[in-house]
């Protein structure tokens, strides 16, 4: 009777450990044949001036960005036309939209970018580094955050 219970148990446990989030950990395959995986971050803090979180290129290996952040205040006078990009990768520069209002604005500060990778996204060749660069965001800004994440396979 046992058994006949373990099989379904252990079917439903597989489907609730299977989603999305759970796709892809930050080095998917440790022991792959080209060598071990190396998780990475990088993150760089400022105020006014552009932010840049880099994953280094290292020899003879493949940088993978999984995801990153980045947030800001606002500045003194608004900038509809600020973005955080992303280069170096496969397929070529990435970019996410950052506006930032006033800072008398009665509004609160731009939602921060979030963007998470599944699957990672390669550099465009071995031995390229990826770099998440966080925009100027002007005079009266008091605090920009870019953090970056993935490994080296």
């Amino acid at each position: 009777m046992r058994h006949k219970l373990i099989a379904p148990l252990l079917f439903v446990l597989a489907l609730l450990c299977s989603g999305a989030a759970n796709a892809q950990n930050a080095c998917p395959d440790p022991y792959s044949a080209r060598g071990l995986c190396t998780p990475i971050t990088a993150t760089a803090t400022g105020t006014t001036a552009a932010v840049v979180a880099t994953l280094p290129a290292v020899a003879g290996k493949t940088t993978y960005l999984c995801g990153f952040y980045y947030t800001g205040t606002n500045a003194t006078a608004a900038n509809t036309t600020t973005s955080v990009t992303v280069t170096g990768t496969i397929g070529g520069t990435m970019t996410f939209g950052f506006p930032t209002l006033a800072a008398a604005a009665t509004v609160q500060n731009t939602i921060p970018v979030d963007e998470g990778f599944i699957p990672c996204v390669a550099a465009s060749a071995i031995n390229t580094a990826i770099v998440v660069n966080g925009p100027a965001l002007g005079a009266g800004a008091t605090q920009a955050t870019v953090t970056a994440w993935g490994y080296y396979l």
